[in-house]
């Protein structure tokens, strides 16, 4: 009976422990202060989520944010839609399960940092269709709908990684690439979130 007892007590120390570990890696914050005001107007934006036929690797769904007079919170508020995963069927979430964007900067050159949480790579399945498909729902999303975003550059866990499963490169920003979508370019004055 006491051999129970102390496993017992040691299985509770390893759940404390492992749950001020996950705890650590993946705090989630909500944003101190909204990331639209009430009187901000709707705007149509493309969402970017892997395809369930595969072909092509990215399908788009149309969701709507607001306009927000802030670049990071437009940018904020279209990688939210994305974690979120689709609402539409034949697709797929582009992002691994509690996955969460930690924080932004946009550089005045127009490159987005996007730091993710580290569950972005550790519950991610890996696979090169699958890291690309995820690189590029996130790159594609925000660069399409945001044009003075030129490219993104992915950290997981506030640190460069040099790819995101074993797969594919992270070390560099990461301009659109429509390629893998069935999306057509944007049209400046109609399609773009300014």
């Amino acid at each position: 009976m006491a051999l129970g007892f102390f496993v017992d007590v040691i299985g509770r120390v390893q759940s404390v422990i492992k749950d001020e570990s996950e705890t650590e890696e993946n705090p989630f914050q909500p944003p101190a202060q909204p990331l639209y005001d009430p009187t901000d107007p709707p705007v149509s934006v493309k969402l970017f989520f892997p395809s369930a036929s595969g072909d092509p690797l990215l399908a788009v769904e149309d969701e709507t944010i607001f306009k927000s007079s802030e670049l990071t919170n437009r940018a904020l508020q279209i990688l939210q839609k994305v974690q979120d995963g689709p609402r539409k069927g034949g697709m797929f979430p582009a992002l691994p399960k509690e996955t969460k964007v930690q924080e932004i900067f946009i550089s005045e050159q127009g490159t987005a940092i996007v730091n993710f949480s580290n569950t972005l790579a550790t519950n991610h399945p890996g696979g090169v269709e699958s890291e690309l498909a995820t690189i590029y729902s996130i790159v594609n999303s925000v660069t399409y709908n945001l044009p003075e975003i030129k490219e993104v550059k992915i950290l997981i866990g506030g640190v460069e990684k040099e790819t995101l499963a074993g797969h594919c490169l992270l070390l560099l920003p990461l301009q659109m690439d429509l390629s893998v979508t069935n999306a057509t370019p944007r049209v400046e004055n109609t399609a773009s979130v300014r």
